[in-house]
């Protein structure tokens, strides 16, 4: 295994009718909040309604930021961070899914700097500032995805420069998670599904990061993964099973915590997908979808052993199963589109992508000036190039 420093300081609330637990975080945090919520689907929802009641009753002021965006934007979390510095609020509550959670630990910082939120989002080889504060956050996850609730990560947009990069710091990790799967039942379809794609990403990245075979991350993959893929068929069957929603979101949870740690390597999927919804502004589990089996197949002649293994317990619970690389990435390609995570391409203007901006955006944001950005080889503009062309024609 490599080296590797883990720390998680978050404290995890997890299960049914959990919500309530907020008034314990809360209390235990602060006394004065900014709620940061999406688009209004939580106030439509009466998640917000029943937040609020809850911190009413801890005699805890609050005031709430709506408007948070899918890739969430720079200028919203500089908007609201001054919103956060004008009311003193002394902890940030997230209440919605991974673009809701991210930005609120942009806001956190900006709450506490007054600086621009862009100036600490690492992009190439920018200078940019360190992150030495922070409000505390609390996150109230409505969706299994990201698993933000427990990292030390952001994603964040600039809007006018069309790119899409990282913080990333345990000053920023949250202090309290509470998770409670019976926010999840609202979800619509395609969200539930580009959000089980999410989790199943972040297995793929950290498992094939490394030729190695390392036991213990690499056994606690094969079992996320399965988990997963039974959990999403088993919910879009049955909206209501609560046990299945369970496990997706403790799923999403684990493969954020770290637990995989001990293998060295880039996240090339993600890299390249932030490419693409950085400047097209797609949903990311849809780009995540589209680009998995292409890049599987470019790492086919570095890693082929590790993909047959991992494809084979995840469709089949065999890592034997397949014998032909080929027959294993045709095999998840048409499941995910089975599951409906690969959709109309036209529908979201992803069949008019520029390749070529696509590939350079990448590697000037995480290329870090190599000139190719790093998975288990590296990845020159042409070969992301390649992928592109086979992920969208």
């Amino acid at each position: 295994m490599d080296k590797f420093r883990y720390y998680l300081p978050t404290t995890i609330y997890f299960g049914k009718n959990e919500f309530e637990r907020i008034k314990k975080a809360a209390s235990a945090t602060g006394k004065n909040a900014l709620i940061v919520i999406g688009q209004g689907s939580v106030k439509k929802l009466g998640y917000l309604k029943k937040l609020e009641d809850f911190l009413s009753k801890e005699g805890i002021k609050f005031d709430v930021f709506e408007g948070i965006e899918p890739n969430p934007r720079s200028k919203t979390i500089n908007k609201a961070g001054e919103q956060a510095r004008n009311i003193k609020a002394d902890m940030i509550i997230a209440l919605g899914g991974g673009s809701v959670m991210d930005a609120s630990k942009g806001i956190a910082i900006v709450a506490k700097t007054g600086h621009d939120i862009w100036d600490y989002c690492s992009t190439g080889d920018r200078k940019t500032k360190k992150i030495t504060e922070a409000l505390p956050i609390i996150c109230i996850p409505t969706l299994a995805a990201t698993g933000s609730e427990v990292d030390g990560a952001a994603v964040i947009s600039n809007h006018e420069t069309k790119q899409k990069a990282v913080i990333h710091n345990s000053i920023i990790i949250p202090k309290y998670a509470i998770i409670d799967p019976m926010l999840t039942i609202t979800v619509p379809r395609d969200y539930l599904v580009d959000g089980a794609v999410d989790i199943i990403c972040h297995c793929f990245e950290t498992y094939l990061s490394s030729t190695k075979m390392v036991s213990v991350p690499d056994q606690i993959t094969l079992g996320i993964t399965r988990s997963v893929k039974n959990a999403i068929e088993n919910i879009l069957q049955d909206p209501e099973d609560i046990e299945q929603r369970e496990i997706l979101s403790w799923a999403s949870s684990i493969a954020m915590m770290g637990i995989f740690s001990g293998r060295s390597g880039g996240w090339p999927i993600h890299e390249i997908e932030h490419a693409i919804s950085g400047i097209y502004d797609i949903s990311h589990g849809l780009g995540l979808a589209v680009l998995m089996p292409a890049v599987l197949e470019f790492n086919t002649p570095h890693n082929e052993q590790k993909i047959k293994r991992l494809i084979g317990y995840l469709m089949h619970e065999n890592t034997n199963h397949y014998t032909n690389i080929k027959d294993a990435i045709t095999d998840f390609k048409t499941w995910l589109k089975d599951i409906g995570a690969i959709r109309d391409l036209k529908k979201y203007g992803m069949d008019k992508i520029n390749k070529e901006a696509v590939a350079d955006m990448a590697i000037d944001i995480y290329g870090h000036g190599n000139g190719y950005i790093y998975g288990v080889v590296p990845m020159y503009k042409n070969d992301i190039i390649e992928i592109l062309e086979k992920a969208i024609g």
